[in-house]
């Protein structure tokens, strides 16, 4: 049985060291999903907004940090979120989700508590960049320790049958 491990970062370049680690090291293997509003996508880890009509070349709206090798999806429409770029097994689970329903109800499908996933809905309309990662239970105090080494925080583990989370953390 896979857990599910949940990781928020303030920008993209503590995401990506962290996911190349991961990868590097066989932690979760192909099971590595990635998520930002499309509006905080080029903030840098100041907070810097990027005017995209003071740009010289139009800013294309990409992961592309992360050299291919997260699949990713085309900007989604989430309910309660809005445009969000995913990459990884969440953005299939986003794209074929029933009408009306959203993150929050992904979530729950990993075995998150409505409580918690509400949090990181909430954390995601703050500009902050969203990582979920399944993996064998013997790896995965191994890889919260990864995240949290990169700057990874609310770093929760879950699996889906019990309702609160896995702890030590990390």
């Amino acid at each position: 049985m896979l857990n599910t491990v949940i990781a928020i970062f303030k920008g993209s370049q503590q995401a990506q060291s962290a996911i190349e680690e991961i990868r590097e090291g066989s932690l979760a293997n192909s099971k590595i999903s990635l998520m930002v509003l499309t509006e905080f996508l080029h903030q840098d880890e100041f907070r810097e907004e990027i005017a995209s009509e003071l740009a010289y070349s139009p800013r294309e709206l990409n992961l592309d940090q992360l050299n291919a090798w997260l699949v990713q999806a085309p900007p989604i429409d989430v309910p309660n979120l809005g445009e969000v770029l995913v990459a990884g097994p969440l953005a299939s689970e986003l794209m074929h989700q029933a009408q009306g329903r959203g993150f929050v109800d992904v979530l729950q499908s990993y075995g998150l508590s409505e409580i918690r996933a509400h949090h990181y809905e909430h954390e995601m309309r703050t500009g902050h960049w969203f990582v979920l990662i399944q993996t064998n239970h013997d790896k995965i105090n191994k890889l919260g320790n990864t995240l949290r080494s990169y700057g990874g925080r609310d770093i929760e583990k879950w699996n889906t049958e019990i309702d609160h989370p896995i702890y030590p953390n990390g």
